[in-house]
């Protein structure tokens, strides 16, 4: 087997960055949670643009579906498979509920 010589000063190096990290860690640590100190929990986002635009049936179709599945038109199946269809996808997709009524709304206005 052979052995590594550890070079002292990269162990120094190590140990300090680590105890830089907690010290950092540690500062940031707050007693009360967000909520109960009156701020709002939004992503920074939110807070320059606002929230995001509500998307139409077709966007969230052609985003969401059409990544996976060549396109078909909406009249190859009826409403009532659209929602079946949908329901069944909208897990593995990782659709909101919102997302898939759109879509649904969309697909069934098409027949």
């Amino acid at each position: 087997m052979r052995k590594f010589k550890t070079n002292p000063k990269v162990v120094v190096v190590l140990a300090l960055g680590g105890l830089l990290a907690g010290a950092v860690m540690y500062g940031c640590k707050s007693d009360q949670s967000p909520s109960a100190q009156g701020v709002t929990t939004q992503p920074a986002s939110f807070a320059l643009f606002g929230p995001p635009p509500k998307k139409s049936g077709v966007q969230l179709w052609s985003e969401n579906c059409m990544r996976c599945h060549n396109g078909r038109p909406p009249e190859e199946f009826s409403a009532a498979q659209w929602d079946v269809i949908v329901h069944h996808m909208r897990l593995r997709a990782n659709l909101t509920g919102e997302e898939a009524r759109e879509i649904v709304k969309f697909l069934q206005a098409s027949n």
